[in-house]
């Protein structure tokens, strides 16, 4: 992470910029909920992929995304099984390209909207 010195005033951490999404320091927030990858996977597939049911390769665990734990402070974001905590995917956003990786999902059932 790059850090911008004169955006930190004093004895400020930029990194806790938003204490709502970034927690307190020496507490931070170390994942959300499956709804936290909404907007992200949002972009990419135009539907609402977190009421998606999908089934982990690690554990065979069935679940919707939204009930995955997310972790989005790297520079993309990682969806785990919230059974086994095994990577179900990973996307990261780049100017150009999106770069998915499904390979933690033996599966993915999307429902059509009727």
């Amino acid at each position: 992470m790059s850090g911008n010195s004169s955006a930190a005033s004093g004895s400020e951490d930029p990194r806790f910029e938003d204490q709502d999404i970034a927690g307190v320091p020496g507490n931070p927030i170390s994942h959300l909920d499956g709804n936290a990858a909404a907007g992200a996977l949002w972009e990419l597939f135009r539907f609402d992929i977190i009421q998606a049911i999908g089934r982990c390769k690690h554990c065979g665990a069935v679940s919707v995304v939204a009930r995955a734990t997310v972790y989005a402070d790297g520079p993309g974001i990682v969806v785990r099984c919230d059974s086994c905590e095994g990577v179900l995917l990973r996307l990261v956003e780049t100017p150009t390209r999106y770069w998915l990786d499904v390979s933690g999902l033996s599966y993915l059932q999307i429902d059509r909207e009727g």
